[in-house]
């Protein structure tokens, strides 16, 4: 497979992509790299480790809020803006600080004597973020500092510096983990504070490895992003949760290769294969039985500047593809419309995706279907989905694919449990999640 290499002018970082997408990123204004290796390379290493950091600070003379003083004492950090939508429904209002941790997102910036001095002494320990980070961390003083984004690196740094301070440090998960990232992770400051997690199967992957310390505090508590839709769908939606579609498949379309973060150019080879593979089977099924298919998408319509995201599913599940045409569903995720689709579907059908362990928690039938990997190298990037029985089909032939879907949609939710293996790896169902946190942050 061709990569088309390109500068993302946005974040600011090199971006790597399969070459049946050239064309969607010509509509955009990411910046095209040369086919030259050597030119190529130059171009980077000059944009990436030179120019970049003078590109941010020049956007952020003109957009960042200076505030001339020390932040106020708060009795919470929610540490990165994007956790924000999801905690705050779940802390005390007006008791919160939300500390941005990404640059091109700052909207003001704390600047006082004392954070001078602090930046100036601390130099050279760490990077000037961290060090900016941790003085407004001194300066607020709070009792418990909570993230969403449980794989910022920057939350474990930050929990190293103040390890032996009386700060309670809580990272709730937001994604699907293996075993590799897990290690990679926690042994960032041999984090020691609290972490809930879907199910047992994170639990069981974090004490395999040696480095977890005595002081952490693991707990199975499902999805909290999973807990309050269901919260406001109740609500908002009670009478619109009826199952009008039969098959929900899950959109796991991606363009990223080899940057961080990303599958390496085989697991991506492989991977789309095995993608494009499911959905021309869920298709075919559809269309021969009579079932309502529903292709749910992963782009947030709120996310106007990456609206090329949905040309790129397109043609992710189009790509060498023998398929129909087809139409993706996008959503609005402040109004949890794509958990509001997986509730009105009786099947949830998917590759690796964290909604297919989300569902779970909305009591629906889910069937994963995993492709051989071949020669691709597993490693933390890569996606392990804990759980077993009915739930799972190793994908070979469509008359496989056929038998168990057929099986799975003819049987009740009890049934469905009783033959899927280790459900609890999977999902902790039995948990007050809600309750349980708002009590934890009171």
């Amino acid at each position: 497979m061709k990569l088309v290499y390109l500068i993302n002018p946005n974040k600011k970082v090199l971006s790597i992509v399969p070459h049946f997408l050239k064309d969607v990123y010509l509509k955009t204004k990411f910046y095209f790299l040369p086919e030259n290796k050597i030119l190529r390379n130059i171009i980077i290493f000059i944009y990436i480790k030179i120019l970049r950091k003078f590109l941010i600070l020049w956007e952020l003379l003109f957009k960042v809020k200076i505030n001339w003083r020390n932040p106020k004492k708060y009795k919470y950090i929610i540490f990165d803006d994007d956790s924000l939508e999801v905690i705050n429904k779940v802390i005390p209002q007006d008791e919160y600080f939300v500390m941005t941790t990404r640059v091109p997102k700052l909207k003001e910036i704390y600047f006082s004597k004392e954070i001078m001095i602090y930046i100036l002494k601390n130099l050279f320990n760490n990077s000037l973020k961290i060090n900016y980070i941790s003085c407004l961390i001194k300066l607020i003083k709070p009792e418990k500092i909570i993230t969403w984004i449980d794989n910022s690196i920057e939350f474990h740094y930050i929990h190293k510096l103040f390890n032996k301070s009386n700060i309670a440090f809580y990272a709730l998960q937001n994604a699907i983990r293996n075993e590799i990232y897990y290690k990679e992770l926690f042994s960032l400051s041999n984090y020691s504070g609290n972490y809930f997690c879907f199910g047992d199967y994170e639990i069981n992957a974090i004490k395999k490895n040696s480095f977890i310390s005595p002081q952490l505090n693991l707990r199975a508590i499902g999805s909290l992003k999973t807990e309050l839709a269901k919260e406001f769908l109740q609500k908002e939606n009670k009478d619109q949760l009826g199952q009008i579609h039969d098959i929900c498949f899950v959109s796991e379309a991606g363009a990223e290769i080899g940057t961080s973060g990303s599958l390496t150019k085989l697991q991506y080879e492989e991977d789309q294969k095995v993608a494009a593979c499911i959905f021309r089977y869920t298709q075919f099924f559809c269309k021969k039985f009579k079932k309502k298919l529903l292709f749910l998408g992963r782009h947030d319509l709120r996310n106007k500047k990456d609206d090329y995201n949905k040309e790129v599913e397109y043609l992710f599940y189009k790509y060498q593809n023998d398929v129909d045409d087809f139409k993706l569903q996008f959503f609005d995720k402040s109004k949890y419309e794509n958990i509001k689709n997986l509730l009105q579907s009786k099947v949830i059908i998917g590759q690796a995706s964290t909604l297919l362990r989300e569902s779970f928690g909305l009591k629906k039938k889910v069937l994963i279907c995993e492709g051989e990997i071949k020669e691709a190298e597993h490693d933390f990037s890569t996606i392990d989905v804990p759980g077993g029985g009915i739930m799972k089909l190793k994908l070979g032939n469509y008359t496989d694919f056929e038998k168990r879907l057929l099986e799975i949609l003819n049987m009740n939710y009890d049934e469905y449990l009783l033959k899927t293996k280790d459900a609890k790896l999977v999902y902790n169902l039995d948990f007050k999640t809600l309750e349980f946190l708002r009590e934890e942050f009171k």
